[in-house]
């Protein structure tokens, strides 16, 4: 009998992981590391830049911006929120400037008088 379609898929993951499953591990390994040194004052070009000198991470630096957005900027509260609204996670928090520009998309008539 031939193995069922997820036991095919579950073998085959195992010999050719993804990127995501091939530097997730290793980097969830080094987050708390990685979130002092971003606390520190650190930026993220250094941090990559010294682990992959150290040959501890191997992925590339964009990967590298994307797993420390997905794993140490993102708030759990606003993960669940997005997930139950059927909105993209990117793990991204962008906060209202009250000192900048503000697009509205009605147009108050008062204002333009």
């Amino acid at each position: 009998m031939s193995p069922s379609l997820s036991e095919r898929i579950s073998m085959r993951e195992q010999k050719n992981p993804g990127r995501r499953n091939l530097y997730e591990p290793t980097f969830l390994a080094l987050k708390t590391e990685i979130s002092r040194a971003l606390h520190d004052g650190w930026s993220m070009r250094q941090i990559w830049s010294t682990l992959k000198d150290e040959k501890k991470i191997g992925c590339s630096y964009l990967w590298f911006r994307n797993l420390v957005k997905r794993h140490i900027f993102a708030k759990p509260d606003d993960l669940s929120a997005r997930k139950k609204h059927g909105q993209p996670v990117s793990g991204v928090t962008v906060k209202p400037d009250t000192n900048g520009f503000n697009y509205r998309s009605s147009i108050d008539k008062e204002e333009l008088i």
